[in-house]
């Protein structure tokens, strides 16, 4: 019961101002990303610019957000295997779709009548 009670008195967490420091960091990724796709022409270098950004963002809030720096390292494995899984499908949906040379004709007028 001790040990049950010695437990519960460690720090669990972060301190609020820690999460707002968290908060201010995650917003100026969000600006950067927002700068990158909008104002700044990164041509081919979009994509995976973003996808860094993303992650790393990602990681902030699956770590320090929903706790799992504090807790067991099983619960961290399945969230970056669930990064990398849905990287490689973000991947291959572009690269599928990357080169689509599709042309679609203008509809001029109503055929038959």
């Amino acid at each position: 019961m001790a040990s049950e009670a010695e437990h519960h008195d460690e720090q669990h967490g972060l301190q609020p101002m820690q999460y707002i420091q968290i908060g201010i960091v995650l917003t100026i990724i969000t600006v950067v990303e927002l700068a990158a796709s909008l104002w700044v022409d990164l041509g081919d270098a979009l994509i995976p610019v973003l996808f860094v950004l993303s992650a790393v963002k990602f990681g902030a809030v699956i770590s320090l957000f929903m706790h799992l720096r504090f807790d067991n390292i099983v619960f961290t494995h399945i969230f970056l295997v669930s990064l990398a899984l849905g990287t490689a499908v973000l991947i291959a949906l572009i690269s599928l779709f990357w080169s689509d040379v599709t042309v679609i004709e203008p509809v001029t007028g109503i055929v038959g009548g």
